[in-house]
């Protein structure tokens, strides 16, 4: 029964749209990387900073989606312990993210490369689940969007342990304070979405409506 009702899940999730993504993510931060690494006037491995950024963030996104069934309805409506759920969910993703990721980057991994790809996906995922329980699913992928991007643009000199915490996604992978950064995050969105889970579309808030003032009135 367990087994059928994972089937379920991850079908009613999309959960091999977002396989297939991030592997093709994979294999172009390979081939970005890799290309980036090879060119004599690039710093080597240290010019993978936009792969390190960009790569988690895409398979980030691509999460949001699954952190909601297309069936809200139906799903609140079982008696599943969905706490348990929404956790497994969360982690498996981004165990299967990190490791897929970090294979991009296993020339030199200490320079921008597999550690800080895993570190970033932490930090992405968690910006993502915490998008989902504030703004749902459609949109869970705004606040990593608009942050990753906005670090990226500003891409600040400075090596202090306070510009390293918010400027996490493109520090180097040896730096503490970035790491510190990326597992918050993480912790205190996952948090937030396997307790509350994705917040209801707005169509889905209607139809509850609607029909607490349908039972109210005494209609069927």
């Amino acid at each position: 029964m367990t087994g059928r009702l994972l089937t379920l899940h991850l079908r009613s999730r999309s959960a091999s749209t977002f396989l297939i993504g991030v592997g093709v993510i994979a294999l172009l931060a390979w081939a970005a990387g890799t290309w980036l690494a090879s060119r004599p006037y690039f710093d080597g491995p240290a010019a993978r900073v936009p792969v390190v950024a960009l790569a988690p963030l895409l398979a980030a996104l691509l999460l949001g989606p699954t952190l909601a069934s297309a069936d809200e309805d139906l799903e609140r409506s079982t008696p599943l312990p969905w706490l348990a759920w929404r956790a497994g969910h969360l982690l498996a993703a981004v165990f299967v993210t990190a490791m897929t990721l970090s294979l991009a980057g296993l020339r030199a991994p200490d320079t921008y490369g597999a550690h800080a790809l895993v570190r970033n996906v932490f930090g992405c995922v968690g910006l993502v689940a915490g998008g989902a329980v504030l703004l749902g699913a459609r949109l869970a992928w705004l606040p990593a969007f608009a942050y990753v991007c906005a670090v990226y643009a500003a891409a600040p000199r400075q090596t202090g342990t306070v510009v390293a915490a918010w400027a996490w996604p493109i520090q180097p992978s040896t730096v503490t304070a970035s790491w510190l950064t990326a597992a918050t995050i993480f912790a205190v969105g996952a948090a937030g979405y396997v307790h509350s889970g994705s917040r209801p579309s707005a169509a889905f808030v209607r139809e509850v409506r609607r029909d607490l003032q349908q039972s109210r009135l005494g209609r069927p």
